[in-house]
């Protein structure tokens, strides 16, 4: 009998080696580095009449690169649902809503 106590408080402190919580109580979303420029940048494009790109001045988002940007901006677009093309140049990057 004793050794089985001993046994299942072994078996307690192996698993699990780390805490436990609920799922339901876990955020399901991060704010990224980059967060407050991407909001900004969502708002212009959003308010954006067609048939224009949002210019956004590479010497404003200095440290990020022109493909983390592409990137960071289409996975902001798809999560609201929103279909982009971009285009850059040596000056600028440039966004705007895609035709469907």
């Amino acid at each position: 009998m004793l050794s089985t106590v001993a046994k299942e408080e072994k078996e307690e402190k192996r698993y699990p080696n780390y805490g436990r919580v609920l799922i339901s109580a876990l955020k399901k979303s991060r704010k990224g580095k980059h967060h407050e420029l991407l909001g900004r940048i969502m708002e212009d494009l959003k308010k954006s009449a067609p048939g224009y790109a949002v210019r956004i001045p590479l010497s404003s988002v200095k440290g990020i690169s022109v493909l983390n940007l592409r990137s960071a901006i289409v996975r902001a677009a798809n999560k609201d649902g929103t279909k982009v093309s971009t285009s850059s140049d040596e000056q600028n990057f440039y966004v705007w809503e895609a035709e469907s």
